[in-house]
């Protein structure tokens, strides 16, 4: 298990995304009292691996989807962080709904984050590093409700995007990561410069950009 485990500094580390079972990556975080996990993914290897980590654990959850999320009542925790709408699933824990930031050590800083890909996102920023979970990519949506053979279609919420760009130029770490992304770790400015490239193919006539999918 072990392998699966990539450090970023000597406090910051993930465990890695896999395809099959799909389970999202796994940020580690060593706190001076606790450990932090940001998601807690959704495989068996996943949930024994994090309940063998010493110490009591916080948890932070980005978003809803069972992938990021399914593990966190088999993890052992003394709290749990996430926005409402995640909490309409796990019924338990502290909801974030404005900027937080949480002294351990380093700085948890707890961020909401518009996202077309899953209402009521949250971040972690801490040090030099911006845990996102998948809340830059897309959703999937059917643009036409009078066809029935209308394709589901990869697209932004021109609004929700905008919204988000504006909370990523805000922060100050540098570097963001993404989750089932192979490269995990990108320049924050780089992927803002990327949503700006979408953002502004948007048209007057549809609140949704519509993106080529990759492959």
């Amino acid at each position: 298990m072990e392998s699966q485990i990539f450090s970023l500094t000597d406090r910051i580390s993930y465990w890695k995304a896999t395809e099959n079972p799909l389970s999202a990556d796994i940020g580690i975080l060593k706190g001076a009292r606790n450990t932090w996990l940001f998601d807690v993914g959704s495989s068996e290897e996943a949930a024994v691996f994090l309940q063998s980590l010493p110490g009591e654990k916080i948890l932070v959850l980005s978003h809803f989807h069972p992938d990021h999320i399914t593990n966190w009542s088999r993890i052992p925790h003394r709290e749990l962080y996430q926005g409402a709408n995640t909490y309409g699933y796990t019924k338990s824990g502290t909801i974030i709904d404005k900027e937080q930031t949480i002294e351990d050590g380093l700085s948890f800083h707890l961020v909401p984050l518009p996202s077309s890909h899953a209402k009521g996102s949250l971040l972690l920023e801490v040090e030099d590093y911006v845990f996102l979970g998948d809340a830059t990519y897309c959703t999937r949506k059917k643009l036409s409700a009078v066809s029935m053979e209308q394709p589901f279609l990869p697209v932004y919420n021109a609004q929700l995007l905008k919204e988000e760009i504006e909370v990523l130029k805000k922060l100050r770490a540098r570097y963001v990561l993404l989750s089932h992304d192979e490269a995990f770790c990108h320049e924050r400015k780089e992927v803002v410069e990327e949503l700006e490239q979408i953002y502004s193919r948007r048209r007057k006539d549809t609140p949704y950009i519509v993106v080529e999918e990759e492959g």
